[in-house]
């Protein structure tokens, strides 16, 4: 049983980067968080504020889709529970 819901538990957060890495480069590809820097004139240097913008962009995203995954799962489990007990 543990076994099966580890699996579940990873194919989850596996699926979630998947997609928040191709929402992360289609985003990327319209903003170059470089530009903004400029034209908000931090003095930061542009190359390495990319990364963090896109390290940054991924984890939030990723985080997202597994909150609303995870609470999709625990509601419907509470909904089978209810089912069960009735």
């Amino acid at each position: 049983m543990e076994k099966a819901r580890c699996k579940l538990l990873l194919s989850f957060l596996w699926t979630n980067a998947l997609v928040a890495g191709a929402l992360v480069f289609l985003f990327f590809s319209f903003l170059d968080p470089a530009e903004i820097a400029v034209a908000m004139m931090l003095d930061v240097d542009e190359g390495l504020f990319r990364i963090k913008s896109y390290i940054f962009g991924f984890v939030f995203i990723w985080l997202i889709f597994n909150a609303s995954t995870f609470l999709n799962c625990y509601f419907s489990s509470l909904r089978q529970e209810k089912h069960l007990q009735s």
